[in-house]
């Protein structure tokens, strides 16, 4: 059974809102105390005050490179709609805990900050250190920015183990990930009024899920690209989606009323008061949507039956129109401008520079041609990470197993298709794996995101039985 202790230590954590823009200070914070009281020395690398990675080690009486490194990213996305809970409370039923964070991944930091109290004292052949990162959630920003530091190169981790929901399961391979901005320029919009009756809110409802699996997903963003396109209506502005790496559970539109009919009919409708003229966002919104399609396009063909899904996949996740400058009393057009988010899960041996240079082609060239001169697109990179693959008979992967072997958990080695931080870690020289307590697929970035208690106490005496392992061979 988890300790009151632990549950204590756990309400704590999941009360920090540590949602990647917030930072996380407070987390660090809670953890650098505990740690401490487990005997291992804290640092921090701070970016911009608020966005703290905090490392704690080295443990088991050892020093030097060779190490093992035990990773936990401690920012979580903002909480999709949909929560039953306030997702920042930790609430316990029937044996499972529900709260942001309880599964991808902050429990994950306690159960390994319990596996150092346990082994405080004891004698190891090599180091182990423990790590919570910032910024995983945006382009995995804290361990980017520890890997290429002077600590990671004191440290010189010889193993990494990075912590994600894989239900004690290990991953030796994920995907890689990219994602895009465009951003579109209607520099002939005509102006629309929306004086007389007013305006009338539209919102368009899907069903949150990772990017990783769309399939589990409704986008919401694509059924009001969908509405717009099919009535022709004006459309005063645009917001959808919360993070590039989840699947948008709503999206809305400011149409002028009375609206165009159109398909899918909207999930809610709400009247507003009468705004400001305003540019016609329609032909905006309809270039992303086309290009929507051509990053679809875009994705390259293959597949690798230990990923599911087994080829790559994308979508459009976010949405925002921008507010234009006030135009002249006499003006008839204006300039209409929206940004969306496109990302890309891709295979590991797919190249994630060759995926967006031949999107950004293709996507310049349509657009010029399209528009008229009327039209400009930017495009920027926003994240860019490779996928990994650790060979099956790397000694890490054989020691992981056998301590999985002989605790009665699946050895086998899994593939996962999201982007974790292991690939950076692969990338700056050490074996990295991922491994962690609590169910991705359908759980991480949804709605009432849970974790079986069972897991968590599992976790402990795993990683406990890790760090004896991994720091006494040669």
């Amino acid at each position: 059974m988890l300790s009151t202790g632990f549950l204590e230590l756990a309400r704590q954590l999941i009360a920090a809102n540590t949602v990647s823009a917030n930072g996380t200070r407070r987390a660090a914070d809670l953890l650098s105390s505990l740690w401490e009281h487990a005997g291992l020395a804290v640092r921090r690398q701070s970016v911009e005050e608020v966005h703290v990675n905090v490392l704690g080690g080295p443990g088991g009486h050892a020093s030097g490179g060779g190490g093992t490194l035990f990773v936990t990213h401690l920012d979580t996305v903002p909480a999709a709609p949909g929560w039953e809970t306030d997702p920042w409370t930790l609430t316990e039923r029937g044996g499972v805990l529900y709260g942001l964070g309880v599964a991808d991944v902050k429990l994950d930091a306690l159960c390994k900050a319990e596996a150092a109290r346990r082994v405080q004292g004891r004698r190891l052949r090599r180091p182990f250190w423990l790590l919570g990162t910032f910024g995983e959630e945006v382009g995995l920003r804290g361990a980017r920015h520890f890997a290429g530091s002077e600590l990671f190169r004191e440290v010189a981790p010889a193993f990494v183990l990075c912590g994600e929901p894989s239900e004690l399961r290990l991953i030796t391979a994920h995907k890689g990930y990219a994602v895009v901005r465009c951003t579109v320029r209607d520099l002939r919009a005509r102006l629309v009024s929306s004086a007389g009756p007013g305006v009338e809110e539209l919102r368009f409802s899907g069903k949150a899920a990772h990017s990783s699996t769309p399939q589990l997903g409704v986008n919401a963003i694509l059924k009001a690209l969908a509405w717009a396109r099919s009535s022709g209506a004006p459309i005063l502005a645009a917001r959808g989606g919360t993070s590039s790496n989840v699947v948008p559970a709503s999206c809305t539109l400011l149409v002028p009323a009375p609206r165009e009919n159109g398909q899918p009919a909207p999930d809610e409708v709400r009247f507003l008061r009468a705004q400001p003229l305003r540019p016609n966002l329609w032909r905006t919104l309809a270039t992303l949507g086309a290009l929507e399609e051509l990053w679809q396009e875009s994705l390259p063909r293959g597949e690798d039956p230990q990923f599911d899904p087994p080829g790559a996949v994308g979508g459009l996740n976010v949405l925002e129109s921008m507010e234009s400058p006030v135009p002249p009393p006499d003006a008839i057009y204006g300039v209409a401008e929206a940004a969306a988010h496109f990302d890309a899960r891709l295979l590991h041996s797919q190249d994630p520079d060759a995926v967006v240079a031949h999107f950004v082609q293709n996507a310049r060239d349509w657009v010029a041609s399209l528009g008229g001169g009327e039209l400009e697109l930017e495009v920027s990179m926003e994240r860019n990470a490779g996928g990994t693959a650790l060979p099956h008979d790397a000694q890490f992967v054989q020691i992981v197993q056998n301590v999985l072997r002989g605790r009665g958990l699946d050895p086998a080695p899994q593939a996962k298709p999201t982007s974790t931080e292991a690939g950076v870690f692969a990338r700056a020289g050490s074996q990295a794996i991922v491994i962690g307590p609590g169910k991705s697929t359908g759980n991480a970035h949804a709605a009432n995101e849970r974790i079986e208690m069972a897991q968590l106490e599992k976790a402990c005496d795993l990683y406990e039985q890790l760090i004896v392992e991994l720091c006494s061979c040669t």
